[in-house]
């Protein structure tokens, strides 16, 4: 199966600036996918019944349009039950700020499920579908949100007899550089009628929960010869899994006749896609190993936020704004900000690109990355044009840019409240939110006291940001997958 891209990934990408994953997710049907199976759970026939076979998705995007195409051919030997399916979708986009609201509705559909010598057939005119769905991109993380209502009419037997699907789905997702999620909910109403015997009439209904993850995860993996270069190093391992959950309310048959109670049940399975393994970077600082915070500072070191080749890094050390900018940049994998070096492709007559700050020159080791955080809206200037890159960075100041790129002060209480510090009063207003939304995720510690004023060390940097990588890894995650599932 060829890998595709879904919608709300599409939308992330034309929108935001940072690398993102490429979820596939497949469709709007309540399916799950890897990269060679499709699987998806139907109830028309009053069981349900589990499709596996191939889902190919074609997407295009032109301006602020976009056409996907999606063609299904499913089966299950066992239930003798054969699908062919193909949806064409269509959408607009309507872009204000940092957010984009669409519009998607249906081009065209078909539709034939064979159960046996029973023939199921859907045509256009049968298929009535529209979505709404919202993107909202903060400095880091892009989220999404969606609705859609669907009524699905199946002709059997020449209209002898007809199934009509009613669906109600919405989806929420985001995207960040260390994880991505997305989570569906479809309820179904279903309804047959016989035209002939209205006595063979039934209804059901039946819930379905869909959701798609990708996470990149990190392992430091020891060498086991001793005669070696280097004692170990980190691996990086990119994987989606997807897990499908259903429960049923439908009526109990032997086989055509409708039997007396209900058939009520529920049931799950997953797929995951194969890993993605990267081996990272030696770096060669030595003056870490012991120390409390070694693995974190070798991480970022492996991932050239914190400097690769250097033996010394000094982990007791404050950190500079510039040097902080580069390990959230590289640490986050954000494109740099680099202004064109070939000047052949420059446009003629284009004026070269002044530094956004006066004491951020272009020979500055850090102006790329100073650059890159300022027009993603990670990091400000300190007024004046200025922007003070080799001014030591504050636990406060360090705490604000982290949460700022979540986009999550605004979780803090409104009214008058304490962040449960001792020492609550000596955090700066401006910064004062942002720490409480740190404590509150556990990307701070919970320590008697926070020092927000006081220079944070390359040591304590780098646990923080370890600590927001492993935030994004894990409990947002949860949040969006596992608080869903499970409710």
């Amino acid at each position: 199966m060829k890998k595709h891209i879904a919608f709300f990934l599409a939308l992330i990408l034309l929108l935001s600036p940072m690398e993102s994953f490429a979820i596939n997710i497949p469709g709007y049907e309540g399916g799950i996918q890897n990269e060679s199976i499709y699987k998806e759970v139907i109830f028309v026939t009053g069981e349900p019944i589990v499709l596996e076979g191939t889902l190919e998705i074609k997407t295009k995007m032109k301006n602020d349009t976009i056409t996907e195409q999606y063609t299904y051919k499913l089966s299950n030997i066992a239930k003798d039950a054969k699908l062919s399916r193909t949806i064409k979708l269509s959408e607009k986009l309507d872009t204000k700020g940092n957010q984009t609201t669409s519009k998607k509705t249906l081009d065209g559909y078909k539709e034939t499920l064979t159960i046996g010598k029973k023939k199921y057939e859907v045509k256009d005119e049968n298929y009535q579908w529209n979505q709404g769905t919202v993107v909202h991109n903060t400095p880091l993380v892009g989220y999404h949100a969606g609705d859609w209502s669907a009524r699905k009419t199946y002709i059997v037997d020449k209209g002898k007899e007809s199934i009509t699907v009613q669906t109600v789905g919405n989806l929420v997702g985001y995207d960040s550089p260390w994880s991505a999620t997305e989570t569906q909910t479809l309820d179904y109403t279903i309804n047959y009628e016989n035209k002939i015997d209205k006595k063979r009439n039934w209804e059901g209904t039946a819930s379905l929960e869909a959701s798609y993850n990708m996470t990149k995860d990190y392992e430091y993996v020891d060498n086991v010869p001793n005669q070696i270069s280097f004692k170990g190093g980190f691996l990086l391992t990119e994987k989606q899994d997807n897990v499908l959950k259903y429960s049923y309310d439908l009526p109990r048959f032997k086989e055509e006749t409708m039997l007396n109670g209900r058939n009520t049940g529920k049931d799950s399975f997953s797929i995951d896609t194969n890993p993605i393994i990267t081996r990272l970077n030696i770096p060669a600082v030595r003056d870490v190993l012991g120390l409390p915070n070694e693995k974190d500072m070798l991480l970022l070191a492996s991932m050239e936020a914190l400097p690769l080749g250097s033996t010394y890094l000094g982990p007791s050390s404050s950190m500079s704004r510039g040097d902080f900018a580069r390990a959230i940049v590289n640490s986050m994998n954000i494109p740099l900000e680099k202004e064109e070096e070939n000047t052949k492709k420059k446009k003629k007559n284009q004026e070269e690109k002044l530094p956004t700050y006066i004491d951020v020159g272009k020979n500055h080791r850090n102006y790329d990355y100073i650059e890159t955080v300022t027009k993603r809206g990670i990091m400000e200037g300190v007024g004046r044009g200025k922007f003070e890159p080799d001014k030591y960075l504050t636990r406060a100041e360090a705490t604000t840019i982290l949460i700022r790129m979540l986009g999550f002060q605004n979780l803090a209480p409104i009214k008058n409240y304490s962040t449960g510090y001792k020492d609550n009063g000596s955090i700066p207003a401006w910064a004062k939110d942002h720490v409480y939304v740190a404590k509150m995720l556990g990307i701070i510690e919970k320590d008697p006291y926070f020092y927000p004023n006081t220079d944070i060390t390359k040591a304590e940097a780098s646990e923080l940001i370890v600590n927001f990588i492993n935030y994004l890894q894990k409990s947002l995650k949860y949040d969006y997958r596992e608080n869903i599932l499970n409710n």
